[in-house]
């Protein structure tokens, strides 16, 4: 739809194709500071066992995951008898579904079944490497050594790490499907998080700021991780005032926000489905395929409801 609505709204589809990959970076470092938040407890591990928090974390990913997959595997069949396009995908193997189920299909070479799924893979990656960082920094240091120290030793971790994709990693897009690449951004939250929970050891989360101002500077300005940087900085201050409890947030969109993860897994499938009719139905008319990616974004909005509250929250 949006090939044939070029013609008459050129610019703001550019604007989206160039720009809107950019809320990527934000929701990496928004997720990278919600597990600081989580792992910043003192003794984490001493309370909770590393095993069911990362266990936790991937059901809450996987189930509504799976549903989505399903819903793709639908859709690209119907899609299928109404047009020819390379966003439909053939009908899965076993060995590809098994992939998808350990979120391994990427590093093991098959073709994602819906849109977006390489994001979900990475932030199991993300969170998963972070947890068992601090869990085996716990585990290994001396029991008389205080949680300060431990602190420190994963804050220099998580440091290093941040470092190592702003200045290398996130340079080269080979390393894309491993959690490292995008370090650089979810690294910036996580540290913006550990600041905000507890000002100790500052100069060595800022010393990791000025490598990326410095990075940015000198080496390759990217606007994706300057955009996590800017990110960075909103969530710590938010999170410092209090605005992120202020009552502004009690409306309609908040709703939205809880859906989020629902919506991005169903909109591609929904999108999909109305595309092939579109195709069938206006093929040629500018306008109409306007209307069309209105109503599949509205549609989405609608069907992410139910997956929601039955799927996703279940």
């Amino acid at each position: 739809m949006s090939d044939v609505a070029n013609a008459v709204i050129p610019n703001s589809i550019d604007f989206f194709f160039d720009y809107a990959r950019l809320a990527v970076a934000a929701f990496l470092c928004l997720g990278g500071f919600l597990t600081g938040l989580k792992l910043s407890e003192p003794n984490f591990f001493t309370k909770h066992s590393v095993q069911q928090v990362i266990w936790q974390k991937y059901l809450r990913l996987v189930i509504p995951y799976l549903g989505a997959i399903a819903l793709a595997i639908a859709a690209s069949f119907v899609a299928s008898r109404l047009m020819q396009h390379h966003s439909i995908y053939a009908m899965p193997d076993v060995p590809q579904l098994l992939s998808h189920l350990f979120f391994l299909q990427n590093i093991l070479g098959y073709e994602s079944l819906s849109a977006g799924l390489w994001y979900v893979a990475i932030d199991f990656q993300l969170f998963a490497f972070c947890a068992l960082v601090v869990f085996l920094v716990e585990k290994l240091s001396p029991a008389s050594w205080s949680y300060r120290s431990t602190r420190l030793i994963s804050l220099t971790i998580f440091s290093g790490l941040t470092i190592a994709s702003v200045m290398f990693f996130n340079l080269y897009d080979l390393f894309d499907i491993w959690f490292f690449y995008f370090f650089a951004a979810y690294g910036l939250g996580l540290l913006a998080a550990c600041l905000a929970k507890n000002q100790a050891h500052r100069v060595l989360i800022l010393s990791v700021v000025a490598v990326t101002i410095f990075s940015l500077y000198y080496q390759e300005f990217r606007e994706r991780l300057l955009i996590a940087l800017l990110m960075a900085f909103l969530l710590f201050s938010s999170y410092q005032s209090g605005w992120s409890q202020s009552k502004l947030w009690n409306n309609p969109l908040k709703k939205i926000g809880e859906m989020s993860y629902s919506i991005f897994l169903v909109h591609f499938p929904v999108s999909l489905v109305i595309s092939g009719i579109w195709v069938k139905l206006y093929p040629s008319d500018p306008w109409m395929n306007v209307l069309g990616m209105g109503l599949s974004a509205l549609l989405s909005l609608l069907l992410a409801i139910p997956f929601y509250r039955f799927i996703e929250k279940n």
